[in-house]
């Protein structure tokens, strides 16, 4: 299994194209990245979703801690269960003004989330305006 990049969407006012990222069944690291224009992701705007398209398959998602929070006890988040394609909960929404980068980010400025249960989902990213 390898990993793969994501960069977020910034949106307009008026709208913007959604562009997924098709993990494919064969990812198990998908980082967040941001776009040389951004320069930096801001966690504070930062929404990344996560679609399971497969209706035969639930997966498992988990954001990973920042290589650099050492906090006892803090370390990656609570598990994202995809449900199969059609049926509640197969879409999860991650961000919000809460989102803490202290705790995820990574020292190159992405943060990781790692399939822990395989699946075949469609990722997009987005940093609010």
């Amino acid at each position: 299994m390898g990993s793969m990049n994501v960069t977020p969407a910034t949106p307009l006012y008026t709208g913007a194209a959604v562009t997924r990222t098709d993990t494919g069944g064969s990812t198990s690291s998908i980082f967040i990245v941001a776009s040389t224009a951004q320069s930096i992701l801001d966690f504070r705007k930062l929404v990344v979703e996560f679609e399971n398209y497969s209706s035969t398959a639930a997966c498992t998602i988990t954001l990973q801690k920042g290589d650099n929070y050492s906090e006892v006890g803090q370390g990656n988040a609570a598990a994202i269960t995809l449900a199969t394609a059609g049926t509640a909960g197969y879409v999860q929404v991650v961000g919000g003004t809460s989102f803490e980068s202290a705790r995820f980010q990574d020292s190159d400025d992405y943060c990781n989330f790692v399939i822990t249960t395989a699946g075949t989902i469609y990722v997009s990213a987005f940093l609010l305006p």
